[in-house]
């Protein structure tokens, strides 16, 4: 993780990350499986991605649907991480 974390705007958020919305200033993102077990397999793949980089999302699991929220706590807000791991998340 770099030393020194920039903040990003949500102007630019939304730019970076189009498929992702913005909820409370964080990227906001609800995925939908067919069942339990394909929501579980999606999060524990987000997992090994996430470790990957050394930034963790907030993911909320209810049966067949995942919520995930981003933000840099850090910086109480959103830098390039959020988008890396979005455009991640985005790609399994």
């Amino acid at each position: 993780m770099p030393a020194k974390l920039k903040k990003i705007t949500v102007k630019q958020a939304k730019k970076l990350a189009p498929t992702w919305s913005i909820k409370k200033n964080k990227l906001y993102k609800k995925f939908v499986f067919i069942n339990f077990s394909d929501a579980l397999s999606f999060i524990v793949q987000i997992g090994i991605e996430s470790e990957k980089i050394n930034h963790h999302p907030t993911i909320s699991n209810t049966y067949n649907k995942v919520e995930i929220w981003l933000d840099t706590h850090s910086v109480n807000g959103l830098t390039d991480l959020d988008i890396k791991l979005s455009n991640k998340i985005d790609n399994i």
